[in-house]
């Protein structure tokens, strides 16, 4: 939803640079995870293994998530503009543009998430619906806010 406010109220280069630099958070915040879980425990402190089990995610699961975000997220973005500049019923409304581009990003995401950090690693029936119902909750959570979505757009375009 930030990705297709961001997109159009503000255009392709800063949204772009919102993605990049949210991927770059997401990277900083891991080997923050690991250097924290690396150091030893302060005295007292009985929860090193749980904390570790928490934040110590797999290289799978932190790789595809992260491959996941910057591949879905650059595809929305340029779904969403090829949507906006079309001659179609997508360039006259906002809500068809974020819900049609994201229908696709969430499948590049799930899809690109999912063949990282589970493939092979579940077997491949639980593979798949694990996936179909990442995609179909994420879907579903776009679905539900673009209500709200609608209206911080209508909203904040009055006022920009």
């Amino acid at each position: 939803m930030l990705s297709d406010l961001t997109v159009e109220l503000f255009g392709k280069s800063l949204s772009r640079t919102v993605i990049y630099a949210g991927f770059l958070i997401n990277l900083i915040a891991v080997f923050v995870f690991y250097a924290v879980i690396a150091l030893p425990a302060y005295p007292g402190w009985n929860m090193q293994e749980a904390y570790a089990a928490v934040l110590g995610f797999s290289p799978r699961i932190i790789f595809g998530s992260l491959a996941g975000y910057l591949s879905s997220n650059l595809l929305n973005n340029w779904l969403f503009i090829r949507m906006k500049n079309s001659d179609s019923a997508f360039s006259r409304s906002f809500i068809a543009r974020a819900l049609g581009s994201s229908a696709l990003a969430h499948i590049v995401d799930s899809g690109v998430f999912e063949t990282v950090a589970f493939l092979g690693v579940l077997p491949f029936r639980e593979f798949l619906m694990q996936a179909i119902f990442a995609y179909i909750l994420g879907m579903g959570l776009e679905l539900l806010l673009s209500p709200l979505e609608a209206a911080i757009e209508k909203k904040l375009s009055r006022s920009l």
